[in-house]
């Protein structure tokens, strides 16, 4: 299991590592989630010294926040096509997934990226190996969705 290492401030004011620990991991069936850090606003607080992402998982980040994850599908992984008030930022950092769309499909390989701006998605990993990908989920204006 990989590392989550967490930087901050000590009471002195000095550069400190706060959490180093095993990627905490949420396990969905096949599909797996490590949720990473959590912020409740924007710009976010650079002094928070509690584990932002210990509490209840949530799909979408608080209002005005943001979540940092990697999430593994297995092969033959669904999701179902759904929507969120949030803009996705995806990087595939391996194997190969499918994003479907109400009108289209479109399969990402490692090293691609998306931008998925609050729109009904699903996913589909199709292929024989797991996929990785690293996201970072920004709560969206309700005006967008």
């Amino acid at each position: 299991m990989a590392n989550r290492i967490v930087t901050g401030w000590s009471d002195a004011g000095q550069p400190v590592t706060l959490f180093r620990d095993a990627t905490p991991t949420l396990d969905f069936g096949a599909t797996q989630a490590s949720e990473l850090w959590v912020t409740h606003d924007a710009p976010a607080d650079a002094h928070v010294r509690e584990d932002s992402a210990a509490g209840e998982w949530q799909l979408e980040p608080p209002p005005g926040g943001s979540a940092f994850r990697v999430v593994t599908f297995q092969p033959g992984a669904e999701v179902d096509v759904h929507a969120t008030a949030t803009v996705d930022c995806i990087v595939v950092v391996s194997g190969e997934l499918t994003l479907i769309l109400p009108e289209e499909e479109l399969t990402l390989r490692a090293g691609d990226t998306l931008v998925q701006q609050a729109t009904p998605h699903g996913w589909a990993n199709r292929s024989a190996e797991p996929c990785v990908i690293a996201v970072v989920l920004l709560s969206a204006r309700e005006e967008a969705v």
